[in-house]
């Protein structure tokens, strides 16, 4: 809502709601997740941060004239009303009095908030759709392919991109958006990949980091923008996929995405420009941190940094640093997958984007009130502003998934199958030949939920209703119960769960570790094997059924693995390739090298081999390992991108077919969006 101040504000309806809710739950604490299913009707995704705003704008709104707190708020628990509304005339002791504040004090500000909330609930309605119908959005990009990561100039008038071409060529951009009819310029010539880039803020400059995987190398890279003259500014890790980088206001620090063999993980570093011969400073945390800093943004006044800090695969929040003296603030909570973040030109408001179950959305965040406002953009990811004009460029990206097969009796090659595709994503499958039916997880309830059906995908029910993502559901061998992996109830850890499929009682497994990964079942089905993650190492455990102390399988880094007898467990190690152990004499060989089984998680056992994906940037394989023989043949070649990167495999003997994640390759184009919000 705008005034004739010219400051604004919005209100939601659901205050009242949430208000009478309380009242009439009264003295009773109501949970926020009663709370989220009773006037969010479910939805955690919206419900989950918007309770944080209803229940802040209430207790503004008693803040005056009110000594006293009005709503209670009790930690993992939920919330309650500390007076109750219908005691007008009841008589109250002493007591009473001194310890909660008056009924009648209280029922006056409760009813003018009634009317004050309805009033201007009913402006603020008209004034959002008023807000929308203003609002516009420019596609600035429109070629086959990706389009990722925008960075406008200053001005806004200049915006450079990565383009991912369909087979694989990967470069820079540059658009001039005053001349929409000249062709983007290539800014880049090579078989390297270039990832996130950044302006300084005269627009002299282009900040970016340029990965080659073929000389092992990764470098960040500085262009001049007039002569396109490149220059060595320093080395950047080669391992991982995103290579955020940001600039400070006075162009003096450059911060980047690295890593060192002192720090336990990559994190945030700086770099002094002024000093050719400075070297980065690490700026995250190094050791024992039980986290990991990604993205980063200077504020404009180049006093604060945002950090986008991962815990694990299920939980990524913003966190808002004084560069002053260190302090952290976390800004949002209960994310999971943070997808790009940018300051508003006034340095009062954020636009974050997130990841729900592969849905992208987008909010700006006042951090003045504390108060987010979704931008109702579905697809929203990587937003970034001109630092001179309240512009927002933004990555426009959807993603289906889809579970699909492939013969592999076939004579001649056939093309993927698909077996369950809708509207919704569907992912990771795994077959029981016990019970000839699928498991695999489903965002049709708006969270990853693990699922089951028959062996063509019908008859299909949901066994899981934990509301939080789950990933890789895998059968035991007697198709009794499902194991998988989602975070724990405080977030700060993930846990292998069990669901028993009859039932559908779910159980955690005990384990003394907060960091798991896929896992998988011993032929007995009295032992779970999955890799840990922890401050020392990653490696293979075995989790027996019995609570004993689990059992290290692996002593060279193995992220992923499969028990071929009772005796024998075959893993993969990242960038090691393909090996074997013997689980009780230690003995192990590798069996592939990097070369020849680059992907750590597409691939599955059979009796006869290993059926794995092998990608490169023109194209995927399907290959069979025999291990007997060691023949390494292909059995199928499809267009790069069409299978998940990191699905896994799932062998069918049944019906002779391999079931796995497809995908097709994602459109993703630049877009810029105005709207009297950023005003």
């Amino acid at each position: 809502m705008y005034f004739n101040n010219g400051e604004k504000q919005n209100l939601q309806p659901k205050l009242i709601e949430v208000l009478i809710y309380l009242a009439d739950a009264y003295p009773a604490v109501v949970s926020r997740q009663e709370l989220i299913d009773k006037v969010w009707q479910g939805n955690t995704y919206v419900g989950e941060n918007a309770l944080n705003n209803v229940i802040w704008n209430l207790r503004q709104i008693f803040k005056e004239g009110m000594q006293d707190e009005v709503i209670e708020t009790l930690r993992k628990t939920g919330y309650r009303l500390l007076i109750a509304p219908d005691s007008l005339s009841s008589p109250s002791s002493s007591a009473e009095h001194t310890s909660r504040p008056s009924a009648r004090r209280l029922w006056p500000w409760l009813a003018a908030a009634v009317l004050v909330i309805l009033f201007i609930s009913s402006f603020g309605l008209l004034n959002h759709s008023q807000q929308t119908s203003q609002r516009s959005i420019q596609a600035l990009t429109t070629e086959p392919g990706l389009e990722l990561f925008p960075s406008p100039s200053a001005d806004g008038r200049y915006l450079v991109y990565k383009w991912v071409s369909a087979d694989g060529q990967v470069d820079l951009f540059k658009r001039d958006l005053l001349q929409p009819g000249l062709a983007a310029v290539r800014l880049t010539y090579d078989q390297a990949s270039e990832g996130h880039s950044v302006w300084s803020h005269d627009s002299r400059f282009l900040y970016f980091s340029r990965k080659d995987r073929s000389k092992a190398q990764c470098d960040i890279v500085r262009m001049d923008m007039q002569n396109y003259e490149e220059v060595f500014v320093t080395h950047c890790p080669i391992g991982g996929g995103y290579y955020y980088i940001d600039i400070s206001p006075d162009d003096k620090i450059l911060a980047f995405y690295g890593s060192d063999p002192d720090a336990e993980q990559s994190g945030v570093y700086f770099l002094d420009l002024q000093d050719k011969n400075a070297s980065p400073v690490r700026f995250s945390c190094a050791r024992h941190c039980g986290y990991k800093d990604r993205d980063m943004a200077f504020s404009p006044d180049g006093k604060h940094l945002v950090l986008t800090r991962r815990v694990n695969e299920f939980n990524e929040n913003i966190y808002l640093v004084t560069l002053s003296d260190q302090s952290t603030r976390q800004l949002t909570q209960g994310e999971e997958d943070i997808v790009g973040l940018t300051w508003h030109p006034d340095g009062q408001r954020l636009v974050y984007a997130v990841q729900r179950a592969d849905v992208r959305s987008g909010f700006m965040l006042d951090l003045r009130t504390g108060r987010q406002y979704p931008l109702e953009i579905e697809g929203l990811s990587y937003p970034s502003f001109a630092r001179n004009q309240p512009w927002l460029f933004f990555q426009h990206r959807s993603e289906q998934y889809q579970i699909a097969s492939v013969q592999v009796d076939a004579q001649i090659s056939s093309a993927p199958y698909p077996v369950l595709q809708s509207v919704y994503n569907h992912k990771y499958p795994d077959y029981s030949a016990t019970t000839n039916q699928l498991a695999f997880i489903s965002n049709e309830t708006g969270h990853y939920e693990v699922w089951v059906s028959d062996a063509f995908g019908n008859n299909r029910r949901q066994l899981t209703h934990l509301k939080r993502n789950s990933r890789y559901p895998t059968w035991s061998h007697n198709g009794q119960r499902i194991a998988f992996l989602a975070t724990d109830d405080d977030g700060k850890g993930d846990r292998i769960y069990q669901v028993d499929v009859a039932t559908k009682r779910i159980s955690a497994l005990d384990s003394p570790f907060e960091g798991h990964n896929r896992p998988t079942w011993t032929l007995d089905d009295q032992g779970i094997v999955s890799a840990v993650f922890n401050q020392d190492h990653t490696d293979i455990y075995l989790f027996r059924q019995d609570g004993s102390v689990p059992q290290r399988l692996t002593f060279n880094g193995g992220e992923y693995g499969i028990m071929q007898d009772n005796d024998k467990l075959i893993y993969s190690v990242q960038r090691k390739g393909l090996w074997q152990t013997d689980i009780h004499s230690g003995q192990t060989r590798q069996l592939l090298e990097e070369q020849h089984f680059r992907n750590p998680y597409s691939w599955t056992l059979s009796e006869q081999g290993v059926y794995f994906m092998q990608a490169n940037n023109q194209h995927q394989q399907l290959r069979h390992y025999d291990l007997a023989n060691g023949q390494n043949l292909v059995l199928l070649q499809i267009p790069s991108a069409s299978v998940e990167s990191d699905s896994p495999l799932t062998y069918d003997a049944n019906h002779a077919r391999l079931l796995f994640t497809e995908t097709e390759f994602p459109q993703s184009d630049i877009k810029m969006l105005k709207d009297p919000l950023f005003q």
